[in-house]
């Protein structure tokens, strides 16, 4: 099971954002805050600002009965290409599991975000990986995803949110052998804002297959975020699965930070 960074294969959800503006829920003060996809496990309805850049970056720490595994730097480029649109950079990440350590796939992906609708707002994402990671930590074939993200501003400070998450990856069962497989991904989740520009959510994932021998697992994650200044962000996470086998179930925790660079309104 990987959370964020491995190639598209299991998880990729919506990470709602703080309305700053009634015409421009991803704009204002917070932008970054809107824009950003962690520490959530996906992503945020809000395309990059056209003409800037966006780094995000962090570590993940995951333990079960099994196994210990980290995960850093989490790497993902975002480029602001046109109005509403963005190229993606996935990777590099390394993992590191007991005496084993490699690069997960890395690739490419895109984002459009529609035009504001009122309270709500939607996204569209695209990525592809490549089977280049290493063998340990690889899908073993190209990967493909797609998902649509939702969200709806309660509030100038509360927003809700669904993703429906479609992908097709690969992956080895229990005897070793090789297998693509799809994965339908629903997610829910919900930010708030305090005062001092941070912000809490917590979110409910289940990924439908983790394996192609391995049924769904559902886990939640819960988060804070303080937005230092227009341009920089820190964040903690904290996430647990629900699951009553014990041979399926993980935690896991993580930090990181958001880099805008670029001038954005």
């Amino acid at each position: 099971m990987w959370l964020r960074t491995t190639p598209i294969t299991a998880v990729i959800t919506l990470a709602l954002f703080v309305p700053a503006k009634a015409d421009d829920p991803c704009g204002g003060q917070a932008r970054l805050l809107a824009t950003l996809n962690r520490p959530t496990v996906g992503f945020s309805a809000c395309a990059v600002y056209p003409g800037t850049a966006v780094f995000e970056i962090g570590y993940q720490n995951q333990a079960s009965d099994a196994q210990r595994q980290a995960q850093y730097p989490q790497n993902f480029l975002r480029l602001g290409l046109r109005p509403r649109f963005e190229l993606d950079v996935i990777g590099p990440n390394e993992l590191n599991q007991r005496r084993i350590s490699g690069a997960a796939d890395s690739g490419l992906g895109f984002k459009y975000e529609l035009p504001p609708r009122g309270r709500f707002t939607i996204g569209i994402d695209g990525l592809y990986t490549g089977p280049n990671g290493n063998a340990a930590f690889s899908a073993g074939n190209a990967s493909l995803a797609g998902n649509l993200d939702v969200s709806y501003n309660l509030d100038p400070t509360t927003a809700i949110g669904t993703t429906i998450a479609l992908s097709s990856t690969g992956g080895y069962d229990a005897t070793g052998n090789h297998g693509r497989y799809g994965v339908t991904t629903p997610s829910f989740l919900i930010t708030k804002q305090l005062r001092g520009n941070y912000q809490l959510y917590a979110e409910y994932v289940y990924p439908s297959k983790l394996a192609p021998d391995i049924g769904g697992r559902a886990f939640v994650d819960y988060g804070v975020q303080k937005l230092l200044n227009r341009k920089f962000e820190i964040d903690a996470e904290l996430g647990h699965s629900i699951t009553a086998d014990r041979a399926l179930a993980f935690s896991y925790i993580g930090v990181g930070v958001g880099i805008q660079l670029g001038t954005s309104p």
